[in-house]
């Protein structure tokens, strides 16, 4: 039987397996190399937004090392209970591998209390005890964990790396396309899950059916329907350097235009702005506390049009 996520869902079925296979910077591909050749690794803090490939770097490394393994989503596993049941418990035990080695998914989801017992357990085990973490919003780790970590940012994925692996993809599918085409997907989805479950989206409605194909009666497909690649749809919303420019000027109306274009995705907005923000912007922080807590709220909120605007509007009167 198919299993429908693993064979025909692209985000799964070319999960990365090598580092190679990742869209990162140079640097940081090269000093991940490296632990890999040693076969050991300090604790390590993965920050970024979702699609940026930390989890999947993380499951290389895990893969790669000689050690036993605790894996859990911190945003349901986050309380303090598990780190002294779960999480106590298992750099406590021995196993025969080199490392014991705890990776928290969404760490960043954590309680304080949480994340203060686990601060206790890195510095108590680090004989044979390493700690992976991921995290959508660094700022949400407490600084006593930050500093025992190798941080590693993760950005949006250069552009000529998603065109790599996009490419790399519809080869693998046997599907020709044009490189410009390929290149209009990965300047329009700098969130690499989002480009490939587009483009493979565009890609399965292209099918072209004969006039005589059952299809058209209600039934299933009963002929050699043809696929072709189309092109990205128009982009209709704006980087994040852009917008942070419009809330720097605390021009509203253009703001306000923006969030109302149907193809305008608040939530990622959000997450641009935070990105967008340089280390030298006086107010740096404040910004970053805004956009990320905006991040946040828009997974619950039911109206991301308000809430993109609120959070606008917030910054605005900080700045």
């Amino acid at each position: 039987m198919t299993d429908v996520l693993t064979e025909l869902q692209w985000t799964e079925k070319y999960r990365p397996q090598e580092l190679k296979d990742v869209a990162l910077e140079p640097d940081t591909r090269q000093v991940l190399q490296s632990y890999l050749d040693a076969g050991e690794v300090p604790h390590l803090l993965f920050v970024g937004p979702q699609g940026s490939g930390k989890t999947s770097v993380a499951r290389i490394l895990l893969a790669n090392i000689d050690c036993q393994v605790l894996s859990l989503n911190a945003s349901t596993e986050r309380g303090i209970d598990v780190v002294r049941g779960k999480i106590g418990g298992f750099v406590t035990s021995m196993f025969p591998k080199r490392w014991n080695i705890v990776f928290l998914d969404e760490a960043d989801q954590m309680t304080t209390e949480a994340q203060t017992g686990l601060r206790n357990m890195v510095e108590s085990y680090h004989e044979r005890s390493r700690f992976i973490l991921t995290a959508n919003q660094g700022y949400k780790i407490i600084p006593p964990i930050q500093s025992r970590c190798q941080m590693f940012t993760f950005g949006r994925p250069p552009l000529k790396e998603r065109w790599r692996i996009l490419t790399a993809v519809l080869a693998a599918e046997n599907i020709a396309a044009d490189p410009q085409l390929v290149l209009g997907y990965a300047e329009k989805y700098p969130d690499m899950r989002r480009m490939l479950m587009a483009a493979q989206k565009a890609y399965l409605a292209s099918a072209e059916h004969s006039d005589d194909c059952a299809i058209g009666l209600g039934s299933g497909c009963n002929c050699p329907a043809t696929y072709s690649l189309p092109p990205a749809t128009a982009i209709t919303s704006v980087d994040g350097s852009e917008l942070l420019a419009l809330v720097t000027a605390k021009d509203w109306t253009s703001l306000k235009h923006r969030s109302t274009l149907g193809d305008f995705d608040h939530q990622q907005a959000l997450r641009d702005l935070f990105w967008a923000v340089p280390d030298s912007h006086a107010r740096a922080g404040f910004l970053r506390h805004i956009f990320g807590r905006g991040v946040h709220e828009s997974g619950f909120t039911p109206d991301p049009i308000v809430l993109f605007l609120g959070v606008c509007a917030e910054a605005m009167e900080g700045l």
